[in-house]
């Protein structure tokens, strides 16, 4: 496989993946979740997150980062069930 490829207007990207998790949280609005990346990436990637419900507040934080996956945690959502968090997971080391 190359490194990328389009089809039917989709792009496929061996350094770039996307997705969403449910976090469920506790009644103070904290939780974690576990990513796990579609394809494993050839080196660690940098993750951009974002809620994907409006009108959240709070903090959403990744640790434990490999180049198959993480963890996402949220802290003090103003949504204290469940919520949806988005990213956008890119390794920009291809030359």
């Amino acid at each position: 496989m190359g490194r990328g490829s389009f089809k039917g207007g989709n792009v496929f990207a061996q350094n770039l993946q996307s997705g969403k998790v449910n976090v469920t949280l506790d009644g103070k609005g904290d939780g974690t979740a576990t990513i796990t990346f579609d394809h494993p990436m050839k080196n660690v990637p940098v993750i951009v997150p974002g809620f994907q419900q409006r009108s959240i507040t709070g903090v959403v934080s990744f640790s434990s980062i490999t180049n198959v996956g993480c963890t996402v945690t949220v802290d003090g959502s103003s949504v204290s069930s469940d919520v949806d968090v988005g990213y956008v997971a890119f390794d920009d080391s291809f030359n």
